[in-house]
């Protein structure tokens, strides 16, 4: 958790894939301060999107963090996928949904609350740092 869904009407070459998901992470994790071990990244490719748009990013987040925290993850997120897939703004349409931190597991272990993950002992034990590269399922 976060799971950020990219959803195209076209296939992106693996690379890209790879490109997206890095900065998604970089955005969500330097702004929030949650570990790179908890963003997860799914490709959608081939769906029908609204007219104009080229990519939908849905983000599901935890709830928790301010309402200026969620829009300007929002706005980041949305300037920077769009200057990384050159994509105007009207191209890319996002959306965030929030949940409480306690509906979530990682690795079979509640998530902290945003900000909580200092006093979290099985995060602060390594759980999850044994990978850096972000994986990511594409369908």
């Amino acid at each position: 958790m976060p799971l950020y869904t990219v959803t195209t009407p076209k296939s992106l070459p693996n690379s890209r894939r790879v490109e997206l998901a890095n900065l998604i992470m970089n955005v969500h994790c330097g702004l929030t301060g949650a570990p790179e071990t908890f963003v997860n990244v799914m490709f959608w490719e081939n769906a029908t999107l609204n007219d104009g748009v080229a990519m939908h990013v849905y983000g599901g987040i935890r709830k928790g963090r301010t309402a200026e925290m969620r829009e300007t993850l929002e706005k980041e997120m949305a300037r920077r996928i769009c200057q990384l897939m050159i994509l105007t703004d009207k191209e890319l349409e996002t959306d965030m949904f929030e949940m409480p931190a306690q509906w979530i597991m990682e690795g079979g272990e509640i998530l902290p609350e945003p900000g909580e993950e200092h006093l979290c002992e099985w995060l602060q034990n390594g759980h999850g740092t044994e990978h850096n590269q972000k994986s990511f399922i594409s369908s």
